[in-house]
């Protein structure tokens, strides 16, 4: 079983990425539809290997967390590996989370072939596991911390909801973008990460 390649892209056949590795051997990998492939271009991706009787594929994600959140999707009744990658490669899985913790079912309808009775089949499946997860990253960030405190406060008076408010913090942080003296330089921020989502 597959689950990491790293490489670089000499092709695509029918959309995919054609992925030679240092071995001399090339993958076929499906990513994001909106993810740009240039040639000669040396990728790391996390690979879904699915493989059934008459087919074999790879779906591939950039991002580890993308492709834990396909392993939470396809164990709800009803999701395949290819709606599972589809709804990653739409939403990411921050937004996935957040529309699960939110109980959004517009957000997850608008994943193409996503009807809304599969759509709330994943959050009542899910939910419990997000909200998990958020209550681990608040505890991760330091929700305690004076600064978070307060930018968390502003955010959701602005009506934005505590899971995105959280993944910005962590978005920050992984940026080296947090800065816990100047909070009004951070809520610029997170506005404008927030608007170009």
């Amino acid at each position: 079983m597959l689950g990491f390649i790293s490489g670089k892209i000499v092709g695509t056949l029918m959309g995919d990425a054609i992925i030679k590795t240092p071995s001399g051997l090339g993958y076929i990998v499906q990513l994001p539809p909106n993810e740009r492939v240039l040639i000669n271009d040396n990728v790391d991706i996390f690979l879904l290997h699915v493989v059934r009787e008459d087919d074999e594929r790879l779906y591939g994600f950039r991002d580890l967390s993308d492709r834990e959140w396909v392993e939470k999707l396809l164990k709800v009744n009803g999701v395949g590996p290819k709606m599972a990658a589809t709804i990653i490669y739409t939403l990411g899985w921050s937004a996935l989370q957040t529309a699960i913790i939110s109980e959004d079912l517009n957000t997850l309808s608008a994943v193409k072939g996503l009807g809304a009775k599969t759509a709330k089949k994943i959050v009542l499946e899910l939910k419990g596991a997000s909200t998990d997860i958020s209550s681990m990253s608040e505890k991760a960030l330091n929700m305690k911390d004076p600064t978070i405190s307060d930018f968390t406060n502003a955010l959701t008076n602005m009506g934005y909801k505590k899971p995105e408010v959280v993944q910005v913090i962590s978005t920050l942080k992984q940026d080296n973008e947090w800065d816990a003296g100047d909070l009004a330089s951070m809520i610029k921020k997170a506005l404008k990460y927030l608007a170009g989502r």
